[in-house]
């Protein structure tokens, strides 16, 4: 006899364990039909567009600061290595600055200490022009050196200023060799004069004034062939000195110290 459904006391039937709610028994291993599909919906946030935005911003900003930071330090590595190529250029390996640029100094203070009861522009100019002059006898190269670096960089950014004061310093040389040829000139005069002179006093009082200078001239260029021959002699004498060779040495051994140790005396046999 079937058993007969339960009612439960609001009047609806109840489901058995195991059984579905038309009572027909439910599989052990879940179907297809049992599964119910899940539906995933992407609700994107609101927020993460800005942060994307603020993200590519700062990356921005980041990769600027750094490619300025990195032009930067090239630039000072490149100022640098161009800064140690032109004080090489300039110092001449050969030529030491210690003692050179002492003087140098101490002949600018002595254009100041030389000119303190002068005007104004005066011991104002005097330094600088007692260390200019001073510079080419005691740092020669060096001088030289600074003297074309700075006619390059003159050449090189101020070409028309550069022309111009190449035409002044021609012309100065110019006219100083125009000064020395008139000197020349001068005394090419004077030595005639002065032979017409002595010609006169010759013929006027007799006087042999001629002869005089001639033997002093002869008398002069006799002992300055005397002395140039005993620089000859001596040039000879020193290239043709002994040159000696080192052999060995000649060590003298002292004595440094006394090593002594405790002495034992020894016992004396003595006869039975």
């Amino acid at each position: 006899m079937a058993s007969a459904p339960l009612i439960s006391d609001e009047g609806l039937k109840s489901v058995r364990p195991g059984r579905s709610a038309a009572g027909d028994k439910l599989p052990i291993y879940p179907t297809p039909e049992s599964i119910p599909t899940v539906t995933l919906i992407e609700t994107p946030n609101p927020i993460v567009p800005y942060i994307t935005e603020s993200r590519e911003a700062v990356t921005s900003v980041l990769a600027q600061a750094r490619g300025y930071l990195q032009s930067g330090v090239g630039s000072w590595i490149g100022f640098e290595r161009k800064v140690e190529r032109e004080v090489k250029s300039v110092l001449p390996a050969d030529e030491s600055l210690t003692p050179g640029l002492i003087y140098v100094l101490i002949a600018g203070l002595s254009g100041s200490v030389l000119t303190r009861t002068r005007s104004l522009p005066i011991r104002f100019l005097a330094p600088p022009l007692f260390t200019l002059a001073a510079a080419p006898y005691f740092l020669p190269k060096t001088s030289h050196n600074i003297r074309k670096y700075l006619s390059d960089v003159e050449d090189r950014n101020f070409p028309e200023l550069a022309a111009r004061h190449d035409h002044f310093v021609q012309t100065g040389v110019a006219h100083f060799n125009m000064t020395l040829g008139r000197l020349s000139d001068a005394g090419d005069s004077a030595k005639e004069w002065s032979h017409t002179a002595f010609e006169k006093v010759e013929n006027t009082t007799g006087l042999k004034l001629g002869q005089v200078v001639e033997r002093a001239e002869k008398e002069k260029e006799r002992i300055a062939a005397t002395i140039q021959q005993q620089q000859k002699i001596d040039q000879a004498k020193a290239s043709s000195a002994v040159d000696y060779e080192r052999v060995g040495y000649i060590v003298e051994q002292k004595p440094v110290a006394e090593v002594v140790v405790p002495v034992v005396p020894e016992e004396k046999k003595r006869a039975v």
